[in-house]
């Protein structure tokens, strides 16, 4: 019998663009959500929505990714059927990046002969198991694996690291083609151009750590070439959308998924981390964003570009992480702690720039319990408004 190889199982899907109508900033009647990892905490997710009086007719809710495991299953499917129901924009999150990937698997295995023989006979075991006292699943596949020798080829096909029958895996079996289709079509990275910002689960660097800030391979260090082909409409913003794009495109960090997703900080030899260790990449950041004096300036030390926003999740560690061009939404809700969202436009959307005041109501607090201004200002003169609920 010929076994196929395996397909991708990543089926990523790099980059989705947002229009000025996908992401409405300036229209006092709709609003954009931006609501942190969801860790299906569906009825948490619920109550967030109703503080801010969701409505789906005229709010673009985003999620930050890692909408689904950790939390209780039930939830995750709750939170899944409810993303799919109202197609709601997202970015992957690393754990749904890890639900795909199960899921192109078991559909490849069910494709193979024999395979759904297989699986169903492991699976049967697990549960006999778990009536005789079993409870470690990933103990129990280790000791199948290195001792079913008849069906060592289809123990081979579990690649490294993935646990079988585990939290991602169940969610993964589970799910509808559907649900499958839509998480799928979820990019890692989102660019809102008039907004200039970017929207990834674990974030973005500004600039390659290998090079100096003012380095020729470094986006911000040099004015994009407009060509012919390129809209002379609003030549600035233009340039803008271009040098943006270029940060995606020629930090060769932001080109691997694994960064997007998993990224944390920055070690000393410049390679980019899961860990806590290191330097925060929004430290490296804001650096980035402070040198940008526009596309005029030649003062020295100063780069040619103009600041553009990041909005983030995943940092559960860090929790709610808001600074002037960086805003980590990941507040620790499946840890017990806060579930928050970002509210743009609607009613701030009329706000005069150089209005913005602080306003310190609880609604933002930090992962050591500090209250933070619940008004963060948001691009190049708005503001978006901070809310949160208990978890």
């Amino acid at each position: 019998m010929t076994i196929s190889g395996p397909p991708d199982f990543s089926r990523y899907v790099s980059l989705e663009s947002l229009s000025a109508e996908q992401f409405p900033l300036d229209d006092p009647n709709k609003r954009v959500l931006i609501v942190g990892d969801i860790h299906g905490m569906f009825e948490e997710l619920q109550s967030l929505l109703a503080k801010v009086s969701y409505n789906p007719s005229s709010d673009v809710l985003i999620s930050i990714g890692d909408i689904v495991a950790k939390g209780p299953h039930s939830g995750s499917m709750d939170v899944l059927e409810f993303m799919v129901s109202h197609n709601i924009t997202a970015v992957r999150g690393n754990h749904d990046q890890k639900v795909i990937e199960w899921r192109t698997w078991l559909e490849w295995i069910h494709s193979l002969p024999g395979g759904i023989d297989w699986l169903f006979h492991v699976q049967d075991r697990w549960e006999n198991a778990q009536k005789h006292g079993a409870d470690d699943v990933e103990e129990w596949v280790e000791e199948q694996a290195r001792h079913d020798k008849k069906h060592s080829k289809w123990w081979e096909k579990i690649p490294e690291g993935w646990q079988l029958f585990g939290d991602h895996y169940r969610i993964a079996e589970e799910m509808t083609h559907e649900q499958y289709l839509y998480m799928v079509q979820r990019p890692v990275q989102i660019h809102v151009p008039h907004a200039h910002t970017f929207i990834a689960h674990a974030g973005i660097l500004a600039s390659d750590p290998n090079y100096k800030p003012g380095h020729k391979r470094q986006p911000l260090s040099h004015i994009p070439i407009l060509y012919e082909t390129e809209t002379r409409q609003g030549d600035s913003s233009t340039l803008r959308r271009l040098q943006e794009l270029a940060i995606l495109k020629d930090v060769p960090q932001n080109l691997i998924p694994w960064v997007t997703l998993n990224m944390r900080g920055v070690l000393d030899d410049h390679t980019v981390t899961r860990k806590k260790d290191g330097t925060p990449w929004a430290e490296l950041y804001k650096k980035d964003m402070k040198r940008c004096a526009g596309f005029d300036s030649r003062k020295k030390g100063t780069l040619p570009c103009h600041p553009s926003t990041v909005v983030y999740g995943h940092a559960a560690s860090r929790g709610l992480d808001i600074k002037r061009w960086t805003i980590g939404l990941d507040s620790g809700c499946v840890y017990n702690r806060r579930m928050s969202v970002l509210v743009l436009g609607g009613k701030m959307a009329q706000q005069l720039p150089g209005t913005i005041e602080d306003e310190f109501d609880g609604e933002a607090i930090d992962i050591d319990g500090n209250i933070l201004s619940s008004r963060p200002k948001f691009g190049d003169y708005g503001q978006g408004k901070i809310y949160s609920v208990p978890c």
